[in-house]
């Protein structure tokens, strides 16, 4: 009885270091070069959906003479459809 005992515990340690190795292989961690900065973008907001996108990925249009920036076509469509129904 204590030799079937001591055999589950042994299979039941192996099995999480099984478990622990497949879980850390899984998760893929991206490393960064401390000693240089990472690189500073201007930020913009998109005036229909209020979040924040990087200047050179974000979708640009002159409205009014302005240009505004949108996280996508889609929000700059949004907001400009939405735009003509409140002004009329």
């Amino acid at each position: 009885m204590l030799k079937l005992l001591f055999i589950l515990i042994l299979l039941y340690i192996g099995y999480r270091i099984f478990k622990m190795f497949r879980d850390g292989k899984s998760q893929k961690v991206k490393g960064y070069r401390v000693d240089t900065p990472p690189p500073e973008e201007d930020l913009v907001q998109d005036p229909f959906c209020k979040i924040y996108v990087p200047r050179s990925s974000a979708y640009a249009q002159d409205i009014n003479g302005r240009p505004q920036y949108f996280c996508s076509r889609e929000c700059c469509e949004k907001y400009l459809s939405e735009k003509t129904t409140n002004t009329q």
